[in-house]
């Protein structure tokens, strides 16, 4: 399109929109807009991976030279010497017979008048079960909570108003719609997910045996999950950062706004690509910033407690009677500390928050110029 604004000039752009909606620093105001940030999901984001390791086989038992199943017997020979397995050993009349060493341990729990199979506490499952349900629902309630302060931070950015309670009344029926999507978008994507380890399984086991197509399996299936993951990681961001302010404007359900931005003319999967891609590299250099924050405002957390913790070790040495309430003293002293830290960390990164979310909207100019809440094209130099 002739006249385009560039890349560049967006960046400029949003960062002095920034710049306006924080400052003058007001910290009521900051730590305002930071909640609304937080419950919105739209600070700079990291990933962790957990790693379970693989549990070691237990080595097999040999009696008489020969190697004995996981269950394993107890075998006596005809001279009635006692053989040693796993499940304990025991001597037999002079039969030469083979008698499973569960039944032995069933009969010697029977004489002590212990149960060899205890049944198993049924209020460890009921516990399990419902920590399960409460914390799917604990997820479902936040997530339908961030639905609805995405709007809420989009009126902010637009507006520059950090109020909660009125706009959080005011996008109900949107904020309800695209929680409607994510819960869709949630449900197919673990829908896939099944189906995908479904058919990996029964793939590994056509290929059983074969280690070259094993690899071959093994790498198709990794590609395969990549791009499906990928493919869902666009869908999500574009969502989010593309569509919602169409939502925002047109007060219109999650589907509609889809479907009106896929359809209108100056729509190209390439532009949609080509802002992945910035935000990528930009959300490179904000993570990388937002660790040596982290790590700054850590040692100065350890410092601060070291200030308050130490002389408070040698106070409750010199006065015993003091340890409880000290203890309990402390213990609320380092949960503000933490506090404290994660709120620095967020206050220092929330221009950063900012800026994203206003590039979003000055770059939807080039896919949808109708919709243009920061007056982009009117300002950018």
């Amino acid at each position: 399109m002739q006249g385009e604004a560039s890349v560049g000039e967006m960046i400029r752009f949003s960062w002095r929109k920034s710049r306006e909606i924080l400052f003058p620093f007001n910290f009521k105001r900051w730590l305002k807009i930071l909640i609304i940030v937080s419950l919105a999901g739209a600070g700079v984001q990291g990933c962790s991976a957990n790693f379970r390791a693989p549990v070691k086989p237990a080595k097999p038992k040999t009696v008489m030279g020969k190697t004995l199943p996981a269950a394993s017997v107890s075998v006596t020979s005809t001279s009635g010497s006692t053989a040693s397995v796993s499940g304990g050993t025991e001597t037999l009349p002079q039969t030469g017979t083979v008698v499973p060493s569960a039944n032995l341990d069933q009969a010697s729990g029977a004489k002590a008048g212990v149960s060899a199979n205890p049944v198993k506490n049924p209020w460890s499952l009921w516990l399990v079960v419902g920590g399960a349900l409460l914390g799917i629902s604990f997820a479902i309630f936040f997530m339908w909570l961030s639905c609805r302060f995405n709007f809420i931070l989009l009126d902010t950015i637009v507006t520059g108003n950090t109020a909660i309670r009125g706009p959080f009344r005011e996008h109900r029926e949107i904020g309800n719609s695209y929680f409607k999507w994510s819960l869709a978008f949630f449900g197919i994507l673990l829908g896939a997910v099944l189906i995908l380890g479904v058919l990996g399984i029964v793939l590994f086991g056509v290929v059983k045996g074969h280690i070259g197509w094993i690899i071959l399996a093994g790498i198709l299936a990794g590609l395969l999950l990549l791009a499906f993951f990928l493919g869902m990681m666009v869908i999500a961001a574009t969502m989010e950062n593309l569509v919602l302010p169409i939502m925002y404007r047109e007060k219109i359900p999650a589907m509609s706004a889809l479907n009106q931005f896929l359809e209108i003319e100056t729509f190209a999967f390439g532009k949609v690509f080509q802002y992945l891609l910035v935000i990528f590299g930009l959300g490179i250099v904000a993570s990388i910033a937002q660790g040596l924050v982290s790590i700054l405002m850590g040692l100065a957390g350890l410092v601060a407690g070291g200030i308050v913790i130490i002389p408070g070790i040698f106070l409750v040495q010199a006065l015993p009677l003091l340890k409880f309430p000290l203890i309990i003293l402390g213990a609320f002293v380092v949960i503000a500390i933490l506090l404290a830290v994660i709120v620095g960390i967020g206050m220092v990164m929330l221009p950063v928050a900012i800026f994203f979310r206003a590039f979003a909207l000055a770059y939807l100019t080039r896919l949808y110029p109708a919709c243009d809440l920061l007056e982009f094209s009117g300002k950018a130099p």
